[in-house]
């Protein structure tokens, strides 16, 4: 949990830090992509709904087999060499993304995506949660105001390309130079586990991370409801162009970003469970003013609170799940992305078969039931803490 006020003094950014955070921020870019870029590929292929769910769910699905194994790997090539060989993993996938031209190619470079982009994250997470043990919560949400700075650079990277003259696979190429200069800065940096620290190699994870895990596959299924349909979905809405319906999904990533920076600063002071709290409200008030939207004024301001609601809640619940199991770092970020990634997975190819059988705007009432869900297991978490305070 976070400290009480005066958390941040001792707080240092060093190069270590600086490096996982633009990784971070990498990832977050192209973890997105798919989202985005599903209106456009079903213009030019021609698929409905739930082929349009299987490019979101190929990207969970290798970081669901890279969450399953990410501790092993970290075992037999060091954190360093796994840190910069998933990085390349994700880039290759990257480039065969927009070599695509029918729909099996693009879903397996996603596909390949998404198992590089697995191993990543798990690998800057525990990086990060070891590197700044003190300050866990901290870190993990700076690092994911970097990730959403990435969401909205997406959205108007996009808008650009499409302003000059180019099409989307332009705003992935670009971002390739990323990794590589990352990579040329820090080729003495070392990611490694710190001697005498955190269990990185494993361990035996107590029942309650459990609940924490549950918590954080509803609000990652949430989230990722909005990202991967809310493009689409404004579209119908709106009747209005892709472009259009990119233009007010920056709203909701600008919201993503706002929220973050505002998290990342109160975790410093309060108990991320309270903020985590808070996060759910606001995305549940956004959503009743996004959903029954017509109009691009009440839309853009219902998505950008429900992106300052979610945005919150990956960052949030993780630095609680690190906080119910501080030993076995690697295990609990392993298993953190295997949950999410299995709920992301789910989650879009849901929306997109009820969809399919009812309507986009119908599907996506999914949405509050899951927030509902998360809000449940955090008063678990909560009471199952207050008992182990009342005992010690």
């Amino acid at each position: 949990m976070a400290d009480p006020a005066g958390a941040a003094a001792g707080f240092r950014r060093d190069r270590v830090t600086w490096t996982l955070y633009a990784l971070l921020a990498w990832f977050a870019y192209l973890q997105a992509v798919p989202g985005l870029v599903v209106p456009r590929l079903r213009a030019e292929m021609g698929f409905g709904y739930t082929v349009g769910g299987l490019h979101v769910a190929a990207f969970a699905a290798g970081a669901t087999l890279a969450g399953a194994v990410s501790a092993r790997a970290e075992r037999h090539l060091g954190r360093t060499r796994l840190l910069w060989a998933s990085s390349g993993v994700m880039a290759l996938g990257a480039a065969l993304l927009t070599l695509g031209r029918q729909p099996a190619a693009t879903v397996g470079a996603i596909a390949v995506m998404g198992v590089g982009g697995g191993l990543l994250l798990a690998t800057v997470q525990v990086g990060l949660a070891e590197h700044h043990a003190a300050r866990p919560a901290v870190a993990l949400t700076e690092a994911n105001v970097a990730a959403a700075a990435s969401y909205l650079l997406l959205a108007g990277t996009l808008l650009l390309a499409t302003a000059v003259g180019l099409d989307w696979r332009a705003a992935v190429l670009v971002s390739l130079v990323a990794p590589l200069l990352a990579r040329s800065a820090n080729r003495g940096t070392l990611v490694e586990p710190s001697r005498g620290g955190m269990d990185t190699a494993g361990g035996r994870l107590p029942p309650i991370f459990w609940v924490a895990g549950g918590m954080l596959m509803c609000a990652t299924a949430a989230e990722w409801c909005i990202t991967a349909w809310g493009a689409t979905f404004v579209q119908q809405a709106l009747d209005s162009s892709p472009d259009r319906a990119v233009a007010v999904m920056a709203g909701y990533f600008g919201g993503v970003l706002a929220g973050r920076v505002l998290g990342s600063r109160l975790t410093r002071r309060h108990d991320p469970s309270r903020l985590f709290a808070l996060a759910l409200a606001v995305a549940l008030v956004g959503f009743v003013v996004a959903w029954p939207s017509t109009t691009p004024l009440p839309s853009t301001i219902g998505m950008a609170l429900l992106g300052t609601g979610v945005g919150n809640l990956f960052p949030l619940g993780l630095s609680i799940a690190v906080s119910v199991a501080p030993q076995h770092a690697a295990a609990a970020s392993g298993r953190v992305v295997l949950l999410t990634s299995t709920a992301i997975l789910l989650a879009p190819l849901t929306v997109g078969t009820l969809a399919e059988a009812t309507s986009l705007e119908a599907a996506l009432t999914v949405v509050p039931v899951l927030v509902v869900l998360a809000a449940v297991a955090l008063q678990v978490i909560r009471r199952a803490r207050r008992r182990d305070l009342a005992v010690g």
